[in-house]
């Protein structure tokens, strides 16, 4: 057993030595590799039930900030076709239930959930976010809002893509990766609401990858901290607003015989309502 044992690792050596590059694309990134032997020596539940607690506390008061901020707007809004400067006025209106809902899923997901279940399986690395909110530059916000997703997505997308074009397309790959993760969160927003609306998708693509090159990592100095959450905030607000408006079209204007470009068609363009009804 021991003399296989030591064959098979002097086999592995001169493969090394010969191949460097099978064994290092063979390992795992070492930012997993570093922590994966990390565990604490005892699960501490009262931790956990905290952490649980603090996630229901979070979904009770995102189910406030909907009942009293959003619905009562989206319901009583005028039906008819929307303008230009009912648009504006309904997106400065969503930015206070869009920030709030920002920091309820930053909360109870990233610091609570993963927290408690890294608790629960004894995973002592808990670096799942940085300090976001000190971000000049969205280059750094989108690296430290979630840690976990970037690193993921840093050596099992951008990296293999550097590695397959021979690092001749840095920019395309930050093109495919900006992609991949539109498409996965438009995709779980189209399945939690049940209709195709891509105003995630666009937003990640478009503004998304502007503010990408516009606000890089030479950026300092608090005025573009400001900028930044100036943007998160005019963001948020687009996305309450029109997908909230959608929303309602699908309830007020159901289509009877759908076709699949019906389905692709956002319902709140063409929904030629009257007025609402309690």
């Amino acid at each position: 057993m021991t003399t296989s044992l030591s064959s098979r690792l002097q086999a592995r050596l001169q493969c090394c030595l010969r191949f460097p590059s099978i064994c290092t694309s063979s390992l795992p990134p070492p930012s997993f590799t570093e922590t994966s032997t990390h565990e604490t020596q005892v699960i501490r539940w009262g931790y956990v039930a905290t952490k649980l607690l603090q996630v229901l506390g979070s979904l009770f008061y995102a189910y406030y900030v909907f009942v009293r901020l959003c619905i009562p707007q989206f319901r009583s809004i005028s039906l008819q076709l929307m303008d230009v400067r009912a648009t504006v006025l309904c997106i400065f209106n969503s930015i206070l239930p869009g920030v709030l809902v920002l920091f309820l899923a930053f909360f109870a997901f990233l610091h609570c959930w993963l927290n408690a279940f890294a608790e629960m399986l004894r995973f002592a690395d808990r670096m799942f976010y940085k300090d976001w909110w000190n971000s000049t530059s969205f280059a750094n916000y989108y690296r430290t809002w979630n840690v976990v997703v970037h690193d993921w997505l840093y050596y099992y997308m951008y990296r293999d893509f550097l590695w397959m074009s021979e690092k001749r397309f840095k920019p395309a790959a930050m093109l495919f990766v900006f992609t991949v993760s539109a498409v996965v969160h438009e995709y779980i927003l189209a399945v939690c609401f049940g209709f195709f609306y891509p105003v995630l998708f666009c937003l990640f693509m478009c503004f998304g990858m502007m503010f990408n090159f516009i606000l890089h990592d030479q950026r300092k100095g608090p005025i573009w901290n400001i900028i930044m959450w100036t943007s998160l905030f005019l963001g948020h607000g687009v996305i309450i607003c029109l997908y909230s408006q959608e929303w309602y079209a699908q309830q007020y204007c159901p289509i009877k015989e759908p076709s699949f470009l019906e389905l692709l068609k956002p319902r709140s363009w063409s929904c030629q309502r009257g007025p609402a009804v309690d």
